[in-house]
């Protein structure tokens, strides 16, 4: 992904009104937002360590992990959910 496709200020989210044809909710269908953790030796040792919680997420972020709220936020500038929809369902 462009650095610029990933800029909070040049991204265009998308509103979601309704019609009939979705019961006036602006949504059809259900999809997934998704974060995937891929466990490799070097996090393997880690948690074998006992790291905290905010050295992994440390670590899985260095090496490329998407979070659920990342992936949310591409769904949401592609059109295919909403912001609010995305933090609606990512907020702990």
């Amino acid at each position: 992904m462009k650095p610029e496709e990933i800029s909070l200020q040049t991204m265009k989210f998308y509103n979601n009104d309704g019609c009939r044809r979705c019961n006036e909710t602006g949504y059809k269908g259900r999809i997934g937002i998704y974060e995937v953790l891929e466990i490799d030796t070097p996090l393997i040792n880690l948690i074998n360590q006992r790291a905290t919680v905010e050295d992994i997420r440390n670590y899985a972020t260095k090496n490329n992990m998407i979070t659920m709220l990342q992936d949310g936020i591409v769904k949401a500038k592609k059109g295919i959910t909403t912001i609010e929809e995305v933090l609606r369902v990512t907020r702990e």
